[in-house]
């Protein structure tokens, strides 16, 4: 097995566990997990009523965790998403640097999870999820006002 697909399984499980608060203490459902091809790396995706958490990793030329969270409609259907660390910022949380994503070898990409899974855990003690959605809607209509 290659190192590349070693750390895709270590991070699914590793991923799993670091977020996990998710389904134990909010509700959301056991984390499915997706491969992009595109990007080449695997992202676990956490669901609740209103509100879906993704937790990524591109592990290509310059590997990144990356953590979002996106509103869903009544419907199911995935509507306005923003990254964590944007959120973290614009909820008061502290600045973005307690949420890196760039993680260039295994235990950068570790430690990234578990700064990620703090800052959420930050983020979602601070703003329940209803408040969660209007600071995306917001963040995002704030990010293309400014393109």
């Amino acid at each position: 097995m290659s190192r590349a697909r070693d750390l895709r399984a270590e991070f699914r499980t590793e991923a799993a566990t670091a977020f996990s608060f998710l389904v134990e203490e909010w509700g959301f459902t056991h984390p499915e997990t997706t491969e992009d091809l595109l990007f080449s790396g695997p992202e676990l995706l956490f669901r609740a009523p209103g509100l879906d958490v993704g937790v990524k990793l591109y592990d290509g030329r310059e590997p990144q965790v990356v953590t979002s969270l996106a509103v869903v409609g009544t419907d199911g259907v995935r509507g306005r998403w923003a990254e964590l660390d944007e959120l973290y910022v614009a909820a008061g949380c502290g600045p973005a640097q307690d949420v890196p994503g760039r993680a260039p070898n295994r235990r950068s990409t570790l430690k990234r999870l578990d700064q990620h899974a703090t800052a959420l855990r930050r983020l979602m003690s601070l703003r329940p999820a209803p408040e969660l959605g209007r600071l995306i809607i917001r963040s995002t209509t704030l990010r293309r006002e400014q393109q």
